[in-house]
């Protein structure tokens, strides 16, 4: 097992929020990447992950930086052999920044619904 420098783990941290960001409107992209077998696929997977936030970007949300996904290359490049465990870290981030959207997201509608829904409160 590998001991990340605080720097790799907030690399991963902020990848793995853009990925929940991604996964928002693209859940199946997260699955994807859970899939991989291999740094080349996760690699390849991360660039389909990167170009779906352009395209969030062009929706009427608020855009989605996509540098960190950069950073985790250069640190999947670097650490190869433990590719898995950064992996397994990445996911469980983006997993927890997921649900804390749609949470918010639910917490929202409940807050609107017990308000008749017309935003005056």
């Amino acid at each position: 097992m590998v001991q990340f420098e605080k720097e790799e783990m907030d690399v991963m941290r902020k990848s793995g929020q853009v990925i929940g960001n991604v996964a928002d409107d693209y859940i199946s992209d997260l699955y994807q990447l859970d899939r991989t077998r291999s740094v080349e696929e996760f690699i390849k997977q991360l660039k389909n992950i990167g170009l779906r936030a352009i395209s969030i970007s062009k929706k009427e949300k608020e855009p989605v930086y996509a540098e960190p996904l950069a950073n985790l290359v250069d640190l999947i490049n670097k650490f190869k052999d433990s590719y898995d465990e950064i992996k397994d870290i990445v996911l469980v981030y983006a997993s927890v920044y997921l649900s804390i959207i749609k949470y918010k997201s639910y917490k929202g509608s409940q807050k609107d619904s017990k308000s008749g829904g017309n935003g005056n409160e």
